[in-house]
């Protein structure tokens, strides 16, 4: 599928509404995107998360307050991750991918240790899953896509092999951007043009798949509606 077409797709949604929730991303990366941690990182973070999701009824997030990120976004203000950290100047390759790795687990070592109680229920540990920390990376950092619902079920829908948050699916994600540099950049710029913003190679591919899942879905919808209604006729 075409990936400017696509990406532009996308774009569309979000640009009809200044207040659309996946901007969230924008502000997140927008604010990580200094030298210095300060306290607006935490509610950033966190306001981000929500938005995209990452706050709904089953999960542990829901039963903590914003704090419940500080520390994290103390790992994602040291040496090692900074150097993740993507923007006009940097982006990240192939070398990066264990630095990548070890983060996430730095990541996820730090949710793990925190409790949670919903209701009666005994204490819970949250659970640092794939979904998560690719979103907390990819809000703050923008080195990885985001590993939810649409984005797998869009490297699904391309044959990818890999489909987890894991070293076999970053390398086969930059065998994708090594043979799409050219459209890739492409839409690096249409990016720049109607937003006047820089995206990362890894935020180009997260809207890219997460956009065929998307299409997916609706497309399947559609048929089962289609379906219905010409099996509700015949029976008539």
């Amino acid at each position: 599928m075409n990936i400017t077409s696509t990406i532009e797709k996308y774009l569309n949604t979000i640009i009809k509404d200044e207040f659309h929730r996946y901007k969230s991303w924008d502000n997140c990366h927008q604010a990580f995107n200094v030298d210095g941690q300060t306290q607006i990182h935490t509610l950033e973070l966190a306001f981000y998360l929500a938005s995209w999701g990452m706050y709904r009824g089953s999960s542990g997030l829901l039963q903590k307050n914003h704090l419940i990120h500080k520390g994290a976004v103390g790992i994602l203000f040291s040496k090692e991750a900074r150097e993740l950290k993507c923007d006009q100047n940097n982006d990240v390759n192939r070398n990066d991918i264990k630095e990548i790795m070890l983060l996430k687990d730095k990541l996820a070592d730090h949710y793990r240790k925190i409790y949670f109680t919903k209701g009666a229920a005994k204490p819970k540990a949250i659970s640092p899953t794939d979904t998560l920390l690719s979103k907390i990376l990819l809000g703050s950092l923008g080195c990885i896509p985001a590993y939810d619902r649409y984005f797998i079920d869009g490297l699904k829908e391309l044959k990818m092999k890999h489909t987890v948050f894991n070293i076999n699916s970053l390398s086969e994600l930059f065998d994708f951007l090594d043979n799409n540099k050219t459209e890739i950049e492409t839409a690096q710029k249409l990016v720049s043009t109607k937003t006047n913003k820089h995206y990362p190679i890894m935020k180009i591919l997260d809207m890219y798949f997460w956009q065929i899942g998307y299409d997916k879905e609706v497309k399947e919808k559609q048929q089962k509606i289609k379906q219905f209604i010409k099996n509700d006729s015949e029976a008539q």
